[in-house]
């Protein structure tokens, strides 16, 4: 398996628009060729709806697979739905329940899992912990990736739970089997360091997983451009006052220490479920406490949606 240079990958990502459908053609042709049964990952946010676009250009009947988390945003559903060819598969749990059992989804997976692990000591993960905990390794060097930022570092004693298995329960999990024959995916580089990572080390097509990320060289605006030229229908959460830049899931706090504004819009779109989102609960805290403690740590705190605590 050859790796990708950082400096081939920029070269990739510099191309012509013209050069990356092509490529992504290429891509989705050569997977198809050795998983004929391959499916198509779809979450009905603008990347995978562009890519499965780009599959049906090769396959008009290639199924697609939604899986429901039972925490979508209402317009997304009702667009999948609306979508032909769209399988929808169901976790055998939900949000809320996970919530209960194992935490909050709260400001990145890999802080998540790291003070999830911290707070959860074993004899054989005691040299993660210390890793975690100061950023030192076996061998005494020091990591920057691998260490609890210091303005987290509270989220250890927290009086409620954070998880960083919501993905594996709702989403990855309902799509095992269906994944088995072979998955695309609508990832790129550009989402972040581990995609990046991912890429440099497999390139488009992962054989070990079977799985193909025919647009990894794309960017954001590439995205927007392939559907301005060949005229996608896309999801309305996209336009308007209260549109979203970004899509995932309607509850999930991942990343909202970026945009402070993300539960102010689903209150203004959908005020039911914010009602209903910042009333779930961990040991006996609701979110919008949660919210407030990993943000406004030891402070008489005005939430952005204008709720005191």
């Amino acid at each position: 398996m050859n790796t990708i240079s950082h400096q081939e990958l920029i070269k990739r990502q510099g191309w012509t628009l013209p050069q990356k459908i092509d490529h992504a053609l290429y891509i989705i042709e050569a997977f198809l060729a050795q998983y004929p049964d391959a499916v198509v990952a779809y979450s009905g946010g603008i990347d995978s709806t562009v890519m499965l676009f780009l599959v049906r250009m090769i396959d008009k009947n290639r199924k697609a697979v939604f899986a429901n988390t039972t925490n979508e945003f209402g317009e997304i559903l009702k667009f999948v739905k609306d979508t032909d060819n769209v399988e929808i598969v169901m976790p055998d749990t939900n949000f809320k329940k996970i919530v209960e059992q194992y935490g909050f989804p709260i400001i990145s997976k890999k802080v998540a899992r790291m003070i999830h692990d911290v707070r959860h000591p074993t004899d054989r993960n005691k040299a993660t912990r210390t890793l975690y905990l100061t950023g030192t390794k076996r061998d005494g060097t020091k990591s920057s990736q691998f260490h609890i930022p210091k303005k987290y570092m509270h989220l250890i004693d927290a009086p409620f739970d954070i998880t960083h298995k919501c993905c594996d329960f709702l989403k990855k999990k309902p799509m095992e089997q269906l994944s088995k024959n072979g998955v695309f995916i609508g990832t790129m580089a550009e989402n972040s360091y581990t995609r990046k990572g991912a890429y440099m080390k497999t390139g488009c097509i992962n054989v070990k997983e079977k799985k193909a990320m025919p647009m990894s060289i794309m960017l954001k605006e590439d995205i927007w451009a392939i559907a301005k030229m060949f005229n996608i229908k896309f999801c309305d959460i996209y336009t308007g006052e209260n549109k979203e830049e970004n899509t995932g899931c309607a509850y999930c706090a991942f990343g909202c220490q970026f945009d402070k504004d993300r539960f102010k819009r689903l209150q203004r779109r959908e005020p039911k479920r914010f009602d209903q989102m910042m009333s779930l609960t961990n040991n006996g805290v609701t979110y919008e406490m949660a919210l407030n403690y990993c943000f406004n740590y030891g402070k008489q705190l005005l939430l952005p949606w204008g709720n005191n605590v």
